[in-house]
């Protein structure tokens, strides 16, 4: 059905030139070897992350195993945008005179909007000039752009990563965490952690991250009992670990961060605290990950059923839970309800779709496991610019 070679036929390929054995690959990526075989036969699908663990294994850019990512909408027409925005920090136009602080702040909250809905194509129309007004702003109004700029240097990061560029990415975790260290902010600071823990691991250096959360979180846990932002912000660090610790396959460490973010979530409850999703819910769309990672399908399948949505969740949120279902479902051989998952995820943040790397690697299992690809399949391939 799909032209495009798959992600497993390239792991395999590169592994076999390095004269590796999968169970060989799997101990120095860190992985589990059975995941590692279904993943490299086409049967099932890897996380961004999981797949940056094997890349780094095998001394290769994790691109090369996800391959080309081509958009139908030219959503990467986007790229020169953001590197204009995170360029630098102090070459802007004197001249400018920047809106008062009020309309800047309404700027930055709908950007965060944009970016929990997965409206990339609107972030990338804004980003530039709200990055020069606020870096301006920063003169005058001191912590209190700096805060705003580094919520902005935040969605820089998400169109970064969510079209591929690893190396972009990073760029703007430094502009983060710059702007966030100039707020006077700990909070911000930590979650600026948060989010260069999930770049980490995105090229391959997840024990680095966790080692950075670790950090984090020691610094978070003296505040939560009487700040609960505080406790927000050090359940989102435990979430971040849960996760990350699964595509190591370190079940334990995974379940454990996991029960840590668990016992903290009802007392924050579903809302979105410093730009980012907390509460109960995320915290099972968190475990769904894991146990995907983990081999785990049963325990995901049973997670998921027990998740419900409220208005406040954000349509970013709940495209990764039917992601990570349909890779449950194709963990059990099920391509038809992965199919339909696939189907709702697209709905929810067409856009995010269109972008994923982990969406076409989830077509193209899908595809391996149906003996004949029905029309909703390749309708699917051809919707997230796969060439059919």
């Amino acid at each position: 059905m799909i032209e495009d070679e798959a992600v497993g036929a390239r792991i395999a390929q590169i592994r076999k030139t390095r004269g590796l054995t999968q169970h060989q690959l799997a101990q120095k990526a860190h992985v589990g070897r059975t995941y590692l075989a279904r993943v490299e036969s086409g049967d099932t699908s890897a996380s961004t992350v999981w797949l940056a663990q094997v890349a780094q294994a095998l001394g290769v850019d994790s691109a090369r195993l996800s391959g080309p990512q081509e958009d139908p909408d030219q959503l990467h027409q986007l790229v020169p945008t953001i590197r204009r925005a995170l360029a630098s920090t102090d070459l802007v136009d004197d001249d400018l005179e920047p809106l008062p602080i009020d309309q800047l702040r309404q700027q930055v909250v709908q950007l965060g909007e944009w970016r929990r809905a997965t409206k990339y194509d609107k972030i990338g129309a804004t980003l530039p000039d709200l990055v020069d007004q606020l870096l301006t702003a920063g003169r005058e109004h001191g912590e209190t752009a700096y805060a705003l700029l580094a919520d902005t240097y935040r969605a820089g990061n998400t169109l970064a990563h969510k079209l591929g560029y690893s190396d972009l990415s990073l760029t703007a975790m430094d502009r983060m965490e710059w702007a966030a260290d100039r707020s006077g902010d700990p909070l911000l600071v930590a979650t600026s952690h948060y989010l260069r823990a999930a770049a980490l691991a995105r090229i391959g250096a997840g024990k680095q991250a966790l080692k950075l959360l670790d950090k984090t979180m020691i610094d978070v846990e003296p505040l939560i009992q009487a700040d609960r932002d505080a406790a927000a912000v050090w359940t989102a660090l435990h979430m971040r670990a849960g996760t990350i610790a699964a595509t190591l396959a370190d079940a334990s460490t995974s379940q454990q961060h996991l029960a840590e973010a668990a016992k903290v979530a009802a007392q924050v409850g579903d809302r979105v605290v410093y730009e980012t999703q907390v509460g109960p819910t995320n915290v099972k769309l968190h475990q769904i990950a894991a146990e995907v990672d983990l081999m785990q399908p049963g325990k995901a399948l049973k997670t998921a059923g027990t998740v419900v949505f409220s208005d406040g969740i954000a349509a970013e949120r709940q495209t990764y839970f039917h992601l990570d279902v349909a890779r449950a479902h194709l963990l059990n051989r099920k391509p038809d309800e992965a199919i339909e998952e696939l189907y709702t995820s697209r709905v929810l943040a067409p856009q995010h779709f269109r972008a994923s790397s982990t969406v076409k690697n989830t077509i193209r299992a899908a595809a391996s496991q149906q003996r004949r690809a029905h029309d909703g399949l390749r309708a699917l391939a051809n919707y997230a610019g796969i060439e059919d």
